[in-house]
Order: structure tokens, then sequence, then C-alpha cells
């Protein structure tokens, strides 16, 4: 690690994410408490405000597809970042009436809308982010700086939260969106001072004259044909559907089963944090056996068994301890940006992250939508949709090993 923190473009990167993480997850929880304050349905809304989020990547993912490896990828992410900072201020700008009581009730149909145009700009961001560590980092360093990457999200997100409920909560609403300005901000100046060559990009291999369009059906017939890739970008898709499912019924499940307040909920996700960060020690200490095939799956049923026993218990203290072991073995898929990185060309990468964007998106929308969207889900009490997830993800690890035993089974005859 020593070794990727002496590299200073990956060290200013580093710095630019966990910024970004930990804003995001700080207005995150802004929102929330303005959810509560003012008496808005907080497992509703969250789901909407999710919804907004990621429903650009299944959007724009074929835009991003088509034209990302045309492009420089540090200044995709300079221009997302300064662009996404004057968004979240109107944002400030139009919930300041409200958190200020010169209004007392205001549509959110606004506040969405700005959330939508960030993460719109996030379509291009993520990917072009994920393809551009290759570029600042050997071949042989990409599993240690995408699990550097992967705890550092997951300690600034967990632990924003945590810390977001309080500032929230003591400091005002409006203190957790400004957070996230000028974490944006920050962003911008650590990527300006990234100095590296520009990159390879597809217009050096196809020409100035091959339309964007052209290159999309190209790779989309490189990823087709790229076996491995295809079948880790579906992977990280199952693991959204998951989260996006949990992210807002964890909410529900805070507040209205275990009686938590705003800074409850972040507490609670911070335990999620000390799970993810003994799974990613774990990970990081590379034992042959997480490289394994049968891990990933093994793993997805740990995480349902966990999801199903939250579903049943209404204690706190029997609830954290089942958070700190599903986070922990939610960390399967920290190996497949790497993977990616290291068996994708150059002038494709960026296209394949933003078809596994896209993917994502499209899993993590349906989730966030049958949440605010379907009378069943909207109706169901939090621990029994967390009981019917846990027992759907047990099922697809248990049908996963199963049919990789068959396969082993064949193979030998």
């Amino acid at each position: 690690m020593r070794e990727l923190f002496q590299n200073a473009g990956f060290r200013r990167l580093w710095a630019s994410l966990v910024a970004l993480s930990l804003g995001d997850a700080l207005m995150q929880m802004a929102l929330l408490e303005l959810f509560h304050r003012h008496h808005y349905d907080e497992r509703i809304e969250t789901a909407k405000m999710l919804f907004a989020v990621a429903v650009p990547g299944l959007l724009f993912g074929p835009v991003a597809m088509a034209y990302l490896d045309r492009w420089q990828r540090r200044s995709v992410l300079l221009v997302s970042d300064a662009f996404r900072a004057f968004v979240v201020l109107g944002i400030v700008a139009y919930v300041w009436p409200l958190e200020t009581g010169r209004v007392e009730e205001s549509h959110l149909f606004v506040v969405y809308a700005l959330i939508f145009v960030v993460g719109t700009m996030a379509t291009f961001y993520l990917p072009a982010r994920v393809a551009l560590v290759p570029n600042l980092v050997p071949a042989d360093k990409l599993m240690q700086a995408n699990t550097l990457f992967t705890t550092s999200i997951a300690v600034a997100a967990i632990g924003g939260r945590a810390l977001g409920g309080f500032v929230a909560e003591v400091f005002g609403v409006m203190a957790g969106v400004a957070a996230n300005v000028a974490a944006y901000v920050f962003s911008v100046w650590c990527l300006w001072r990234i100095k590296m060559p520009p990159h390879a990009t597809s217009r050096d291999v196809v020409g100035r004259s091959t339309g964007g369009w052209s290159e999309l059906r190209t790779g989309l017939a490189y990823l087709w044909g790229n076996a491995l890739a295809w079948r880790l970008v579906w992977v990280a898709a199952a693991f959204a559907f998951v989260g996006g499912l949990l992210l807002v019924e964890i909410v529900g499940y805070a507040m209205e089963t275990l009686s938590l307040r705003t800074g409850g909920v972040g507490y609670l996700i911070g335990a999620g944090g000390a799970g993810a960060a003994i799974g990613l020690a774990i990970c990081a200490r590379g034992p042959k056996w997480v490289r394994a095939d049968w891990f990933t799956p093994l793993q997805l049923v740990v995480v349902g068994a966990a999801l199903a026993g939250m579903g049943l218990t209404r204690q706190v203290w029997v609830a954290v301890p089942l958070v700190v072991v599903g986070a922990a073995a939610a960390m399967a898929a920290i190996h497949v940006d790497a993977k990616l990185q290291e068996h994708v060309e150059e002038t494709r990468r960026g296209a394949v992250f933003a078809a596994r964007g896209m993917l994502t998106s499209l899993t993590t929308v349906i989730a966030f939508w049958l949440q605010f969207g379907t009378a069943v889900l909207r109706r169901t009490p939090a621990p029994t949709v967390m009981w019917w997830l846990g027992l759907g993800t047990m099922a697809a690890g248990l049908l996963t090993l199963a049919a990789m035993r068959m396969r082993v089974r064949q193979s030998r005859r």
C-alpha cells in the first residue's frame, strides 16, 4: 500500500474518491433528516431519491459506451465534478426556504430532478474513474489499488452516513448538503493536480471519422465476445440489485422496526462499515480460497442468512451483529473491477465499464422502483421484505453452488 501512496497521481485520485463518497453520504443523511422533520414517508422518499440517482445510468449508459473511450478520462472527471458542484448548489437554494421555515411544505420534484442531473454526470464519471486506474498504477498493483478504493469507499460512505445523521440532527439539513458542494470542489482541485501523459483513445485506433454510435456497436460486440468480462458485468449487476433493495429497506427497518432516529440509522449503517472492513481485510490478505469459484456464491448464502435473520428480529442488539456479518460477506464483488481492468484492452475499457454501469443501473432502478412504484413493497413492512430478500439471496447462492458442482461432475465424465 505504501508504494501506491507514493504515486502522486493515484494518491490524488484516492483523495478525490474519499471526499466524494463522504460528501454524498452526508447529503443523503441530510435529506433523510429533511424527510423526517417535514413528515414525509422516509422509505418512499429515500427510494425516490436513490431512483433519481440510478435511472440516468440506464438512460445514458449507451451514450457513455459510445463516446467515453474517445475522451481523456481525467478531463471527464474534472468536468463532471465541477458541474455537479453547481447542481448541488441548486439543491441548497431550493431546500433553504423549506429548512428555514419560510414555506411549510414544498414538493420535492425539483430536488429529485437536480439529483437526476447529478446521476447523469455520474454515468460518465464512474466508468471513467475506474478505467483511469490502470493509467496510474502498474498491472501488478491493480488488485491492491481496487481493494484500497473499495475499502475507502466503504469507510467513507458508511462513516459519512454515521456522521451525517449526527450533523443533520445537530447542525441542520443545510450543513450536510453544503458539505457535498465542498467535497466536489475539493475533488476538482485534486484531479487538476494529477499530472499524466494523454492515454490512448479509440480515436487513435479507428480514426476521427468514425462515429460514436459505430463505436457503441463495436464495444457491445467486444463485450459479447469476451466471456469473462460479460460474466463479471452480470455479477456486479446482481449485487447492485440486492444492494438497491437493502439501501431503502434498512431505513424503514431502523426507523419503524427498531425505533431509531436519523442518527441511529447512521450508527446502524456504521456497524455495516465495521463488517465491510472485516471482509475487506480478509480479502486483502489474498488467501487462495478467496479466489476460488465457490467463494462468491457462498458469500451470497451468508448475506442471505444475515438478511433473513434481520427480518426476524426487533432487537437492536441482535440486528447489529447480523449487519456486521452480512456486510463482511457482501465484499464478494471487490475483485470484479480488478479482473476487468486486467483483461480488457485499453481502448475498450471505458465502454466495458460503461456497460457495467448501465446494467447495474438497470438492476438498481428496478430495485428502487419496486419500493415506491408498487403497492406490494410499499405496503409490506420492512422486516418482511428483508426476510424475502434474504431467502432469495440464499436461494441464488445455493443454486449457483449446485450448478457449479454439476458442471464439475460433467467435466469428470
